[in-house]
């Protein structure tokens, strides 16, 4: 299982199907560097091993050593997990027919991908040639949902704006609508979180600094574990981010959240949760086009410049009723 966090949670999906209909199976997960606290935080497999994916020979010799009996590699476009997949040694194995990737010769049996639904239903679709009709979601750990706090706390509002991987920039929304966005919350009571991973604590600080009030802001980003992270969407009052592994992890957990959709197709990437607004230009004016993360066209549109504050303020404040906030008087910091 490789790919980044929003992958490994929304292929998380097929995990209880599995059991379900292997009951006395061991389910042992192959993560990467990049994608395994994510794995900490949902229910089902019974271990994982983290593999180094610069080191193939290792990673070969890892899996030849397990013998499995079934091995399904959720990987949508790379071929290098094609190829360890079949140098497996395991008694049958099942993968995705990815268009243009030639990747499909490798596996005993195939599901096709499509660039036409949502990658949870991809992901779901990989248990077709097992008999298995998959209908599973994510399933976060118990003792996480109950380390959400008492209510009586005072409200605060996430933001996540930074992306990853490929070209990640251009799934960005400028850093001066953060800004005046910020000062809308703030205006309304609300305190404020700045998530993002590793390496965004410099451009973390930088916005918070930018913000007026900067004493309401905590930044959580490159300072806090993924546990920890979504310990502070669990307790927040809304979340707004762009399309990243935050944005599923807030939206599976059912917390109000605003998804910033530019060159991503919400509909092949969009949230999944009952509380969730996606914003973004749309399809109309060249924006969208995003599949498998790599499809930059020559001279990509601005997507995400063209996302206004006034929107997002305006459906954000629906979410938390800021007159009704205004009046309680509320000006905690998170």
């Amino acid at each position: 299982m490789y790919g980044a966090i929003g992958d490994a949670l929304l292929a998380s999906s097929i995990i209880h199907d599995l059991r379900e209909r292997y009951a006395t199976a061991h389910i042992l997960a192959f993560v990467s560097g990049a994608n395994r606290e994510a794995l900490e935080l949902v229910e089902g497999p019974d271990a994982y091993l983290v593999t180094p994916v610069g080191h193939p020979l290792r990673v070969i010799a890892t899996l030849r050593k397990q013998k499995f009996d079934i091995l399904i590699d959720v990987g949508q476009w790379p071929r290098i997990s094609a190829l360890l997949a079949a140098l497996a040694n395991a008694r049958f194995t099942v993968g995705f027919k990815t268009p243009g990737e030639c990747r499909h010769w490798a596996f005993d049996a195939v599901t096709e991908h499509s660039a036409h639904r949502h990658e949870i239903e991809n992901f779901r679709a990989l248990l077709g040639p097992l008999g298995i009709r998959s209908l599973g979601m994510p399933r976060f750990k118990s003792a996480l949902l109950q380390s959400a706090t008492q209510p009586g706390r005072d409200p605060y509002v996430v933001f996540h704006p930074w992306a990853s991987g490929y070209r990640s920039h251009l799934r960005e929304w400028p850093m001066a609508n953060w800004v005046r966005l910020a000062s809308v919350v703030l205006s309304h009571g609300f305190g404020l979180v700045i998530t993002g991973g590793p390496h965004d604590l410099p451009r973390a600080e930088a916005l918070r600094e930018a913000i007026a009030g900067g004493g309401q802001v905590d930044v959580l980003a490159g300072r806090a574990t993924l546990w920890a992270t979504t310990q502070s969407l669990l307790n927040a009052a809304a979340v707004v981010s762009v399309n990243t592994g935050i944005m599923h992890i807030a939206a599976l957990l059912d917390r109000p959240t605003i998804a910033l959709h530019g060159p991503t197709n919400p509909r092949r990437w969009g949230p999944i949760g009952k509380s969730c607004t996606v914003i973004g230009p749309g399809p109309e004016c060249g924006c969208g086009y995003l599949n498998l993360g790599f499809e930059y066209p020559a001279h990509p549109p601005d997507c995400m410049g063209r996302i206004s504050v006034e929107e997002v303020a305006h459906h954000l404040g629906r979410m938390l009723d800021w007159q009704h906030a205004k009046r309680s008087g509320s000006t905690r910091s998170a």
